[in-house]
């Protein structure tokens, strides 16, 4: 199925996890050849989950989720951790 007719649902989800400043964001544009997230030396620069659909062959349709460290700390801290964590339970594939 390509790209364009695969429903979200049906395209494997595959997240990126790991702590602040551990890399996610640069992996994920490296993989997708693309800017996708925002890259910097300041820890917690991923506040949101960053999501971008695309073909990754032989896999087909993906959608690649860039995500707030899991070690993100405050009350805000608090808030980017549980996005992470839900977006973690709707991933195929957690990298």
């Amino acid at each position: 199925m390509s790209l364009n007719k695969a429903p979200s649902g049906e395209r494997v989800h595959i997240g990126f996890f790991g702590r602040r400043n551990a890399g996610k964001s640069s992996l994920v544009n490296a993989v997708t050849d693309q800017e996708i997230s925002v890259v910097s030396e300041v820890k917690g620069t991923t506040t949101d989950p960053v999501s971008k659909s695309m073909e990754l062959l032989p896999l087909g349709p993906v959608v690649m989720i860039d995500t707030p460290g899991f070690d993100d700390e405050g009350a805000l801290g608090e808030k980017r951790v549980m996005r992470a964590k839900r977006v973690l339970n709707r991933t195929d594939l957690a990298v």
